[in-house]
């Protein structure tokens, strides 16, 4: 038995998501925050959700859908990606 099956997080899919996460999931797919710095105050505020909310978003995307975002750093800057 895999060690993340037998803690409850087995292979999840978009379906999976809830109506926020997705809204997330599609508004970091749609721009290019790979080449442009992740400004989370900016992307609450064009998302309409106060940070707290678009943070527990970004952690339950990378539970659910890790194979699909990418949080990293580079050049001084956070940078997030979906595909």
């Amino acid at each position: 038995m895999e060690i993340g099956r037998s803690r409850g997080y087995g292979k999840m899919a978009m379906k999976d998501l809830t109506d926020m996460e997705m809204r997330v999931y599609q508004y970091i797919r749609d721009n290019d925050f790979g080449n442009h710095p992740w400004v989370t105050r900016d992307a609450a505020s064009d998302l309409r959700i106060s940070e707290e909310a678009l943070y527990i978003a970004l952690s339950e995307l990378t539970k659910k859908i890790k194979e699909n975002v990418w949080i990293y750093y580079e050049n001084g800057s956070l940078r997030v990606v979906a595909d």
